[in-house]
């Protein structure tokens, strides 16, 4: 190859660089004035809360004015004064919100939000230069146009999957530490971080099918070697599951596996059906 020819290589590569960091940039600067939003919206889903009747209104008025006069009785007293301090955040902490550490926190949270938004929209644009090059070297045999269908749909049904199942898991968590005794206090940056995570390993995840069809219409793996690491991949699911779930119990990492093993069941039978050995 002449050196015209790796030149010509440099500046195309250098070209679509520019062109995904400016999809980042106008993704990033766009999305940037709504992350309180998008904040606010997984807070006011997510935060655990409890219901109050009438009568738990009654009752914490009651126990507040109490504490109100102990307060008031004891200012001297000052280690009672603090034990009843301790007792008053443990009544309205169930009802507060996250909390901040630092000042930039609210800030850094929302720029991180927004990258992720802005790589998450270049990345449409990445696969398909990626598909030009496999397709030019011979190495894709198929269009692209569907899988990417496809996968959006998949991940579409694996966010609404994951945004149920996060809660849930947020929860049991919330009551199994308030069961302790201990105040839950969450902090905004690592309790959204987490939320938005989990939502979307749980899109990720959703993809098994479309991808194990591209890898055997592509004819990089065998319809009859899937079939064969079946049980071995059912064990790779539930480590995968122990390993993302922040709980030990098998119950919520059989949700997380269970549907990964459905999906690669799916995955398989799709596999056979469009085998390029029968199509």
């Amino acid at each position: 190859m002449e050196a015209k020819d790796w030149a010509r290589i440099l500046v195309e590569i250098r070209k679509n660089l520019f062109r995904l960091f400016a999809v980042v940039i106008l993704a990033f600067t766009f999305s940037f004035p709504f992350t309180p939003a998008i904040i606010g919206f997984v807070i006011e889903e997510f935060y655990p809360k409890s219901d109050l009747s009438a009568e738990e209104i009654e009752k914490l008025s009651s126990e507040l004015s109490r504490s109100a006069e102990i307060l008031r009785n004891n200012t001297e007293n000052k280690s009672l004064v603090i034990e009843e301090l301790k007792r008053i955040s443990r009544l309205i902490s169930p009802y507060g919100g996250p909390i901040v550490l630092t000042p930039l926190e609210a800030l850094i949270l929302s720029v991180k939000i927004s990258i992720a938004i802005g790589i998450a929209s270049a990345t449409p644009y990445a696969l398909i230069l990626a598909s030009r090059a496999l397709r030019a070297r011979g190495l894709l045999k198929t269009s692209v146009f569907y899988y990417a269908v496809s996968s959006l749909l998949f991940f579409f049904f694996g966010a609404i999957y994951g945004f149920y199942i996060v809660r849930f898991i947020i929860q049991f968590l919330h009551s199994l530490t308030r069961a302790q005794g201990v105040i839950p206090l969450y902090n905004l940056a690592e309790f959204v971080n987490f939320i938005l995570f989990m939502i979307l390993i749980f899109g990720f995840l959703f993809q098994i099918p479309v991808v194990m069809v591209f890898l055997v219409r592509n004819r990089i793996l065998k319809y009859e070697s899937i079939k064969y690491y079946r049980r071995h991949c059912y064990v790779l699911f539930f480590v995968l599951a122990a390993l993302v779930t922040p709980t030990v119990d098998l119950f919520t990492q059989t949700m997380l596996a269970l549907p990964m093993i459905l999906l690669f069941e799916f995955g398989i039978l799709f596999s056979k059906i469009f085998s390029p050995a029968q199509s």
